[in-house]
């Protein structure tokens, strides 16, 4: 009876053939290089991450005052539009007033105009008919 290979003393194996605990610690040595790897790029991430931490932790503080300014611009710009609209509306109110003192200004000008119109008529008629005579004389 032929016992199997793996049973034959080392003397008598072939060469070429690896046996089961060789290539056991060949995929131990082939995960041990992966490993290897990932705890490099794990390491190489880790360092990424502290540079934009720090990164931040100098940036944090301008990116906070930056919104602080721009919060108070935005502040003063509110207040600056409220004083706006109550000059705007105070300015319509005055336009409004003029608008009625000038329709009334209008109204007399009519009045006037119509009555020196009116007697301007009559002395022409009282010229015309003779009777301005006396008046002129």
């Amino acid at each position: 009876m032929v016992m199997p290979d793996r049973t034959l003393p080392n003397k008598h194996r072939k060469v070429s053939e690896p046996t089961g605990c060789e290539e056991f610690i060949g995929e131990i040595k082939v995960l041990s290089n992966q490993i290897a790897d990932v705890k490099t790029m794990l390491e190489g991430n880790e360092k990424r991450i502290r540079d934009l931490e720090r990164a931040g932790d100098k940036t944090t503080p301008l990116v906070v005052r930056q919104i602080s300014d721009l919060e108070d611009k935005t502040d003063d710009h509110d207040e600056q539009l409220k004083q706006l609209r109550e000059l705007l509306s105070a300015q319509t109110l005055n336009v409004n007033k003029l608008t009625n003192s000038f329709d009334s200004m209008q109204r007399i000008w009519k009045w006037a105009l119509g009555i020196f119109t009116a007697v301007i008529i009559m002395v022409l008629i009282a010229l015309v008919s003779g009777q301005a005579e006396l008046i002129f004389k």
